[in-house]
C-alpha cells in the first residue's frame, strides 16, 4: 500500500488529530495553526489516515514537540513514515531532542517507543486525577542508534516533506 506524505494542510491535520483525541477521551488539544508544522499521512485513495504535528519548538534549545493520532485499523507506521517523523525535527529543523506525550494506559505505544530509544518520564496525573503520563524523549544520539535508523540510514536521507510517496 503506497503512502503519501504531505505538508501545507496544518488546519486539517491539526483538527483531524484532535478529533482523534477527543474520540479516545484525551483532553482537548488546542494547536495555534499558525505555531505549528504538520504532516498527513495518506492512504492510496488519498485518505487522511494519520497525522503528525510538531508545536512547541524551541530553536535555541533544539527541541520539539511531536504529537501523532491515527485512525484505528489503519497501516500507517511504515519504515518510510519513520523516516519522515523524525528526519523533519532532527535533519530539517536540525533539532537535538524530540518529546512526545502518552498515556501510561497506552502499554503498546510505550513499547514501540521503547524500541525506537526514547527515554521515559512518569508524569503523575498529566492526564486527569486518576491518569497518570509518561514524557517521552528521543534524543538525536538516541534516534541515530536506534535499529531502524542504523538498518535504513534514515539519518542519511534528508527528504522533502513535500508530497513525498513511499513505496
Amino acid at each position: 500500500m503506497p503512502l503519501k506524505y504531505v505538508t501545507g494542510h496544518d488546519k486539517l491535520v491539526a483538527d483531524f488529530v484532535t478529533s482523534i483525541k477527543r474520540a479516545l477521551g484525551d483532553p482537548d488539544y488546542a494547536f495555534n495553526v499558525d505555531r505549528i508544522r504538520t504532516i498527513g499521512v495518506l492512504d492510496s485513495n488519498n485518505e487522511l489516515i494519520a497525522g503528525l504535528i510538531y508545536h512547541g519548538y524551541a530553536p535555541a534549545q533544539g527541541v520539539i514537540e511531536l504529537t501523532v493520532e491515527a485512525l484505528p485499523k489503519k497501516q500507517w507506521l511504515t519504515r518510510s513514515t519513520l523516516a519522515v517523523m523524525f528526519q523533519y525535527p532532527f535533519i530539517e529543523c536540525g533539532c537535538q531532542m524530540l518529546m512526545t506525550k502518552t498515556s501510561l494506559r497506552h502499554e503498546h505505544v510505550l513499547r514501540m517507543l521503547a524500541a525506537l530509544n526514547f527515554q521515559f518520564i512518569n508524569i503523575p496525573r498529566i492526564y486527569g486525577r486518576d491518569r497518570d503520563g509518561v514524557l517521552c524523549l528521543l534524543t538525536d544520539d538516541d534516534w541515530k542508534a536506534n535499529k531502524i535508523c542504523r538498518r535504513f540510514r534514515h539519518d542519511l536521507v534528508p527528504g522533502t516533506m513535500e508530497n513525498k510517496t513511499a513505496a
